[in-house]
């Protein structure tokens, strides 16, 4: 593969997410032995040990061998007992949508995991590796871009994936999200080449390229056939075709949906690692069934019924689960979410900064994380932009007199804005999905702290796959609860919620400021050129307030014990291709 990279591209490569936990793969080893003198003519397929010499008469030429011991590497045969059986995996709410482009909510990203790809990869060292590419190269002035796709890729459908496909895909992404749309900023044009090359000439070098074809958080950048990309995403597809080792088999919209062992599907030809490298489809079929009701969740797991709860395992049953020899509980405590209400910036009272900041000013940030998490081990509180436990967060510049402040005087001075504002007695609707646990808890205290601050509350409660799609319409809503993790929480250019105009919030940064900052971001070449742009943009979030900040939480996801290979990182969802069921 060709890989060219010039000094700018290296110093600015640490707005990567490398800093983030490592955790490494390792390949696997078979001993064999030798059976039988053979003939060299043959290639040895099979060695054992021999007890004697045996002469071959034969005008060939023979070899005698005893007692050989073999080590050879073994990449995923396509052959072994880890192939076949289903794997049933359980989703707190319905699927609302086939188009990750449409959508950032969980549930639809989980079969997408299996069945769409990316041109790059990030690998368990979050480096952005080659999946659907082959080779790429860069110019030495950083200013042209040139890509060659893997030969014999074919969409589910049986359409030969092509330079064409791979470059209409990522434009859809990034004219929806808010890190294509920064990127995009620095290219000049994208230019079809050939059947599996293009190219991209910029208008100034940036080495953010490589980040942004293996982006996760946010929309995914993901490949799809004509049938999809050439629905606008804000409508979202209705079908389900991508190029990975699973295929949609069956969609029973709020009851399940299954996928297939792809047989044609060509996998990478390079080590599994995340999100990277080779991957094998062990299971017939994967089934994520919906089952709203988190303790039936729970019992379907401890008999069987389900084998993966990827989120949400209730905190008042970690315990019980962790004591069960059947089940593995995983609890993601170095990559947090951020938890939050997310708030209209476009439509109501929460256009002007003054209201957000005295909504956060009121709001009891650890009131809300209890209602969502209940136990002090599965969340923090956290007074930075983004999570503590990333290298841009754990520091409280800005926040000071904002968050956190509910008893130290917020509420009262909240009041007192709401009364000068003459918005008291102004309605306020609040969205409540009443079968997530971790989002309905928060909308309580949503609801409680503004009519406190002097609003008349109207609390619509609803289900999580209607909250997703009421989101898109401002004039629904006023407050709903989500929360973002992974990349999204550690770094500021993948944060929609920061972006002007793009995520949900429809954040409009009237002064320009954050804007601005993350275009600088973006071309800060050190580590403190880039930790001093990420320290003024908080001083920014905490005047603007784009949404409420709560803290950050602790994932909990549980996985019956016989199944191996499947794991979480980066509050990515649980891979089910390499994965498989012991015997």
């Amino acid at each position: 593969m060709v890989f060219r990279k010039t000094m700018w591209l290296i110093a600015i490569m640490s707005l990567s997410l490398s800093a983030m936990l490592v955790i490494a793969c390792g390949g696997e080893t078979e001993t064999v032995t030798v059976v039988e003198t053979v003939v060299v003519e043959k290639v040895v397929e099979k060695e054992v040990e021999v007890e004697k010499e045996v002469e071959v008469v034969k005008e060939v030429e023979v070899e005698v061998v005893k007692e050989v011991e073999v080590v050879k590497e073994v990449e995923a045969p396509q052959t072994d007992d880890r192939y076949g059986g289903e794997l049933k995996v359980a989703l707190g709410a319905a699927i609302s949508t086939l188009d990750v482009h449409r959508t950032t909510g969980t549930t639809a990203y989980e079969p997408s995991f299996a069945v769409q790809e990316r041109m790059m990869a990030y690998n368990s060292d979050l480096q952005a590796t080659p999946l659907l590419v082959d080779t790429w190269e860069v110019s030495d002035d950083g200013m042209q871009w040139n890509f060659t796709l893997r030969d014999g890729i074919k969409f589910h459908n049986g359409v030969p994936f092509n330079a064409e496909h791979a470059v209409k895909s990522w434009e859809r992404w990034a004219e929806r999200d808010n890190y294509g749309s920064l990127i995009f900023g620095f290219v000049d044009d994208i230019s079809v080449t050939g059947d599996l090359t293009f190219s991209i000439d910029m208008v100034e070098p940036t080495a953010l390229i490589l980040e942004a074809l293996a982006r996760i958080g946010g929309y995914a950048p993901v490949m799809m056939p004509p049938e999809m990309y050439d629905v606008p995403a804000a409508e979202g597809a209705d079908v389900l075709i991508g190029t990975g080792p699973y295929e949609l088999d069956e969609w029973a919209t709020g009851d399940h949906l299954r996928v297939k062992r792809y047989e044609d599907y060509s996998p990478a030809d390079s080590a599994a690692s995340f999100m990277a490298g080779r991957k094998d489809a062990f299971f017939d079929t994967v089934d994520y069934v919906v089952i709203p009701d988190s303790n039936a969740r729970v019992a379907a797991l401890e008999v069987g019924q389900v084998d993966l709860l990827g989120r949400d395992v209730p905190a008042d049953m970690v315990d019980t689960l962790t004591a069960n020899p059947d089940v593995r509980v995983a609890i993601a405590t170095t990559s947090p979410a951020r938890e939050g209400a997310w708030i209209d910036n476009i439509d109501g009272p929460f256009t002007d900064a003054r209201v957000r900041r005295a909504f956060a000013m009121a709001f009891p940030v650890e009131d809300a994380l209890i209602a969502g998490h209940g136990d002090s081990r599965f969340y923090t509180l956290c007074p930075s932009m983004m999570a503590c436990a990333g290298k841009w967060g754990g520091w409280a510049d800005g926040s000071e007199g904002v968050y956190n402040y509910h008893d130290k005087g917020g509420l009262e001075a909240a009041q007192q804005t709401i009364k000068d504002l003459g918005l008291v007695g102004t309605d306020i609707t609040v969205l409540q999905a009443g079968d997530r646990a971790r989002f309905s808890g928060p909308a309580e205290i949503s609801r409680q702290t503004l009519e406190k601050m002097g609003f008349n509350v109207i609390f619509k409660q609803t289900d999580w796959a209607t909250q997703t799609n009421w989101r898109e319409k401002p004039e629904l809503w006023d407050v709903f609860h989500t929360a973002g993790g992974g990349a999204w929480a550690a770094n500021p250019l993948l944060n929609s919620s920061l972006a002007k105009n793009k995520y949900w919030n429809k954040y409009q940064d009237e002064s320009g400021a954050m804007t601005a900052g993350m275009e600088s971001l973006a071309r800060a070449s050190s580590a403190d050129e880039q930790l001093a742009i990420v320290k003024e943009m908080q001083n920014v979030f905490w005047q603007d307030v784009p949404y409420i900040s709560f803290g950050d939480s602790f994932g909990v996801g549980a996985i019956r014990a016989d199944v191996q290979g499947s794991q979480s990182l980066y509050s990515m969802s649980w891979n089910v291709y390499n994965a498989w069921r012991s015997k």
